[in-house]
């Protein structure tokens, strides 16, 4: 017996062909507000900005936008940001530029 042995292991896996369910929508986009959390990185406001335009475009109008942006790009926004999102918006866009 060789007890200098080693373990490989595989990392392929089987890919999954399921159908996936979408959730089901609650309510109407429209009539909520939509908070726009930009990360600070150049192009990320204009990449949320396109966003909503092509919502926009679908028929999805929120009721109103709330533009919010993180100090810095490579952390995770201040508690007072979250509280705001928490308190103003119904739902939050965020995107990354670069």
């Amino acid at each position: 017996m060789n007890e200098n042995k080693i373990d490989i292991f595989d990392p392929t896996v089987e890919m999954n062909t399921n159908k996936e369910i979408l959730a089901e929508r609650k309510s109407d986009l429209n009539t909520k507000k939509c908070g726009l959390l930009w990360n600070s990185k150049i192009g990320g406001d204009k990449l949320m900005h396109f966003i909503l335009s092509e919502l926009n475009r679908k028929g999805i109008k929120p009721s109103e936008i709330v533009e919010l942006k993180k100090e810095y790009d490579t952390r995770p926004a201040k508690k007072e940001i979250y509280e705001e999102m928490a308190k103003k918006c119904d739902f939050v866009i965020t995107a990354v530029g670069d």
